[in-house]
């Protein structure tokens, strides 16, 4: 049994193990059987202070919504009955001021839980400190120095990425660097890294503020269970309110080329890394699953192994992307890899990292097919389905348990990364 919070994470309960998923290898002969390993979830920084998900502050919020609607409702009501008792009452201006800030009050406080509710639902922003924008204790905002005493944690620095070839102004980018990276000793010492891609509507701060992964790195760091690589957290969107599902558009920026190629290039420029595909892996969540499937099948010059978190397999359409594709069906469609992953070329060895939870039934039913399509085709698959998870940031969060020993492995020797026969 590992340990997992729900979306009020002051409390830690007990997670069942995910169920193994039959995974055909790659003569088609025989089944390939997961177990998920899940550790504690991040203690540093979470706990009680995660008020933002808690109950008790989503019924603070609809009580002090109600409460002026209530006031208001019992003031009408006295007022009419001194109406009736030929009693003066208030009328003219300050009538009209009293009506409209308790209908103002109602709305904001009403919003207000809204906006709570939809947090709480999807576990994402977990206290004031992070909705102002301190997501990480990780986070620095200067150069770090090496050192002859290592650090206890990692550190996460900011980065502007630009696009040259894309032609994409430059972009928020986090870089997760292990302690060993500033090991005084080992001055030339060189990394592997996994780029991780949000989700949308996202950013790039999302991985720390809601998915917590530098903490997760640093624990299952100090559990022995990863050894050091560097984390990328490119931002694909530019913005809350847009949804590039990492596409090259047509007439607008081109996302795919700024991600395999710009951002590629800069971390390789400015960071100590293994810079061959063999030491790098793309991954992401929601959209982000997406992007990181076809980008990682699109560019296996770029990248050799592939995770996915509660990801799908087509480019989306909503009211965000528009038509990304102006009309042009086959550009779609050498987008999609539902529909191409059966005859693209793999470049061996590929690894892809797929989870899903039990109730999160449309990612499932892509993850069934694209899993068992990737098995046949002698791609090293591990699938993890996750009884009682669902579309969200505590699916998210805990799942990184799984995923990050598993790129751990992947870099490491023989390419063969836990779970995999």
């Amino acid at each position: 049994m590992g340990w997992y919070g729900d979306g009020d994470e002051s409390e830690m309960r007990k997670r069942p193990t995910a169920r193994p998923h039959p995974i055909l290898s790659a003569a088609g002969a025989r089944y390939r059987h997961v177990k998920t390993g899940v550790g504690r979830e991040c203690a540093r920084g979470v706990g009680s202070l995660t008020v933002l998900l808690s109950l008790w502050f989503l019924v603070t919020l609809e009580t002090l919504a109600a409460v002026p609607l209530v006031a208001s409702v019992a003031f009408g009501i006295r007022r009419q009955h001194r109406k009736w008792r030929g009693l003066k009452v208030r009328r003219g201006w300050r009538l009209v001021a009293i009506r409209l800030g308790t209908v103002l009050a109602t709305l904001v406080f009403a919003a207000a839980a809204i906006a709570d509710g939809v947090n709480r639902h999807y576990s994402y922003i977990p206290t004031f400190e992070a909705l102002a924008g301190n997501v990480s204790p990780d986070l620095v905002h200067h150069v770090v120095i090496p050192t002859s005493v290592l650090p206890d944690h990692g550190v996460v620095q900011k980065s502007e990425v630009p696009g040259p070839v894309s032609k994409i102004e430059a972009r928020d980018t986090y870089v997760y660097l292990p302690p060993e990276y500033f090991d005084a000793a080992q001055p030339n010492r060189r990394f592997a890294v996994l780029y991780m891609l949000h989700g949308s509507p996202g950013v790039s701060l999302d991985w720390l503020r809601g998915g917590y992964i530098d903490r997760a790195m640093d624990q299952l760091r100090d559990q022995h269970r990863i050894q050091p690589f560097i984390v990328v957290l490119p931002d694909f969107n530019g913005g809350y309110w847009r949804d590039t599902e990492c596409e090259d558009i047509k007439g607008g920026p081109q996302v795919q080329t700024y991600l395999t190629t710009d951002v590629v290039a800069y971390i390789d420029s400015h960071f100590r890394t293994l810079a061959d595909r063999a030491h790098r892996a793309i991954g992401g969540l929601s959209t982000g699953g997406y992007c990181a499937l076809n980008l990682g099948l699109r560019h296996q010059d770029v990248y050799s192994a592939i995770v996915s978190h509660s990801g799908y397999f087509k480019p989306d359409v909503n009211r965000y992307t528009r038509d990304l594709f102006r009309g042009d069906k086959l550009a779609r469609l050498a987008n999609t890899p539902a529909w191409y992953l059966r005859t693209i070329p793999l470049v061996s060895p590929l690894g892809v990292y797929l989870d899903v939870g039990a109730q999160d039934r449309g990612s499932r039913r892509e993850n069934d097919d694209v899993a068992a399509v990737l098995g046949r085709r002698g791609a090293l698959v591990t699938y993890n389905v996750v009884p009682g998870e669902n579309h969200t940031w505590v699916a998210w969060r805990l799942n990184t348990f799984s995923s990050l020993p598993w790129v751990s492995g992947w870099f490491g020797a023989g390419r063969t990364p836990p779970g995999v026969a």
